[in-house]
């Protein structure tokens, strides 16, 4: 990390000491400022691979009886009930010291540096294998490090710190833990990270940090504006999405893209970078109708591979060494022989003999130093109210500018405390939930829509498409529209071979190009908002095909008919390369919409 990252980092996490958590308390200046020094300039290259523990037979020391994970076993025909492949050694014991010593010998083989080892609690299966792995890694001259897959209930920041302390303090000072800087490294997947939110998640390093000595390493999977500043890394887990129904030379094409822009995110953060390649997926034996991702042969894992090593990450991860279940195993099977691991002892070795270049920041587009002076000073002296679980980029943008803000519980919203006058702006920075229900049934939708009869101004910017949609018991109840958001299906992914531009049928956003076309990575669904019959709409960035038809509103100010104003983006804008600008011109607009 460069000198400068180290400045910028530093005033970004001074700046958040502002920021009032959920429950209430201030950010710990010294905490923000331990994290702020951290440097990982120094972090060394490794190849890294999720393994699973999960395997148990009948006649073996974890399945005292029963089959684990398996299902059933056709030995005769090589045939596994729920798995995609069979493996070379057969269904074996996840705690059979003999299977560890010899995946840990074929890691080592393939230049495999780590095991990242799926855990899921201090009573699970997985945690008893876990002694068994790290001494057979020690052996081996290979680390490990936990894959954190559930946060238990009551699922708060304060139960993820505890559990993580309890794990910690049972295995991170063994000699083969993950250490980065002495500190023990975990991987943060992105099931708990969605149970807490990045601001309870930061909340829960700071207790993690306070209570355990020496503090911690964390890979957040998500990558995100807001997880490289809250993580010390980013990662993803599974690419299967995004590759699916690609040939190599599309998978390829999509890698050179999306690979460059993870880095990008970690450096500009000055965390540790990841890139995530995977052979290929099959889980359709265990899930109806499950996805696939055809392996070509080799030709998709060479690919990527060779993808990454040119993207210059710090790390990179392999999914998976063993998850059968999902068909994404290197690890050797009767159908693929050695072949897998073959393959990645030659790349771990590219890769690993190539020293890291010097990455400079890159320079996000958007306002200058004067106009984040400006633009702070609009919002000095308003306060603005956030909706609980903010992860969006527009959150962690507001708290790099330096505007005060006030997580507020749902309780808070239902009893009195929202406000237009406490709260002149009230920020949605949520994925897809919330939380519906406090006291009564929908007593959070008639406090927000009470908020905006009374004049509340709702900006909405969320991290996933559709805002409102499924309440706390993961019920869809769409009530977007309540709200003034008139947003309709659009689709999963864009139609293939259809020019699609974002067009400004104003020039209300000055910081954007006039026109400029739909992201090819990432997240691409779409959902359309359209003016809705009681507002006063202001288109601010449409969507039109290349024949020029109108596909809806990317971004967009309305004034409602029964009171109150909105704006509102598209989730996907908040990850592109016009987002600083995008959300400079928003809150700009918001600052000369409240004056009126």
């Amino acid at each position: 990390m460069h000198r400068s990252n180290r400045i910028s980092i530093f005033t970004f996490l001074l700046i958040t000491l502002a920021m009032v958590l959920q429950s209430g308390t201030m950010l710990k200046a010294e905490s923000l400022r331990e994290k702020a020094g951290q440097d990982y300039r120094v972090v060394s290259r490794k190849v890294i691979a999720f393994y699973y523990p999960w395997y148990g037979t009948a006649d073996g020391p974890g399945g005292a009886g029963r089959t684990q994970h398996w299902g059933r076993i056709d030995e005769t025909n090589k045939d596994i009930q729920a798995s995609t492949h069979y493996p070379i050694i057969g269904a074996y014991d996840s705690h059979d010291p003999k299977v560890i010593d010899q995946h840990c010998r074929w890691a080592k083989q393939a230049g495999i540096d780590t095991l990242i080892v799926s855990w899921w609690g201090h009573n699970s299966y997985c945690n008893r294998a876990m002694d068994k792995i790290l001494d057979s890694c020690r052996r081996h001259g290979l680390t490990a490090c936990i894959y954190y897959e559930t946060v238990p209930r009551p699922q708060t920041a304060e139960s993820a710190a505890n559990d993580i302390v309890k794990v910690l303090d049972k295995y991170g000072k063994h000699p083969a833990h993950l250490k980065v800087n002495g500190k023990p490294v975990v991987f943060i997947y992105g099931r708990t990270l969605q149970e807490l939110g990045l601001t309870d998640w930061l909340k829960a390093i700071q207790i993690i940090n306070k209570k355990y000595k020496g503090g911690i390493t964390t890979i957040g999977d998500q990558f995100s504006y807001g997880a490289a500043r809250i993580f010390d890394g980013v990662h993803t887990y599974n690419t299967a999405g995004p590759l699916q129904g690609q040939k190599p030379d599309a998978a390829r094409k999509w890698a050179a893209e999306t690979y460059k822009s993870w880095v990008q995110l970690a450096d500009q953060a000055g965390k540790i970078s990841t890139i995530t390649v995977i052979p290929g997926y099959g889980d359709t034996k265990i899930r109806k109708p499950g996805l696939a991702v055809e392996r070509y042969n080799t030709e998709l894992y060479r690919a990527q591979w060779e993808e990454a090593i040119k993207a210059d990450p710090h790390w990179i991860l392999i999914t998976s060494f063993n998850e059968w279940h999902e068909g994404s195993e290197i690890e050797p099977s009767v159908e693929y022989k050695h072949e897998y691991l073959e393959l990645t002892g030659r790349y771990a070795r590219q890769f690993k003999a190539k020293k890291r270049g010097v990455h400079q920041q890159v320079a996000r587009k958007g306002m200058s130093s004067e106009e984040q002076s400006k633009l702070l000073k609009k919002f000095e002296n308003l306060r603005i109210g956030v909706l609980p679980n903010a992860d969006s980029m527009a959150f962690w943008w507001l708290m790099d500018l330096g505007v005060v803000m006030d997580i507020l519980s749902w309780d808070d919203v239902v009893e009195g405390k929202l406000t237009p006058e406490k709260y002149p702006v009230l920020l949605y920075c949520s994925g897809e939930h919330y939380r519906r229900t406090v006291n009564k049934t929908g007593d959070v939708d008639d406090a927000l829509a009470g908020y905006l009869k009374s004049g509340g101004f709702l900006a909405v910017l969320p991290g996933l498409p559709w805002p409102f949609y499924y309440d706390e018991n993961n019920k869809v109840v769409s009530n977007s529209g309540r709200f003034g958001l008139n947003i309709q299906g659009g689709w999963e992914r864009p139609p293939q071979d259809l020019k699609l531009n974002f067009v400004q049928p104003q020039r209300n956003l000055r910081h954007l190009p006039e026109q400029f076309p739909f992201p090819t990575s990432g997240d691409l669904r779409w959902r359309a908002l359209f003016a809705g019959k009681d507002t006063k709409h202001t288109p601010l960035l449409q969507l039109h095909d290349g024949e020029g038809k109108y596909l809806g509103e990317a971004a967009a100010y309305a004034e409602l008919k029964d009171g109150g104003r909105i704006v509102y983006t598209w989730f996907s804008l908040l990850n592109g390369p016009h987002a600083d600008g995008l959300l400079y011109d928003i809150f700009d607009l918001v600052s000369i919409k409240l004056q009126k």
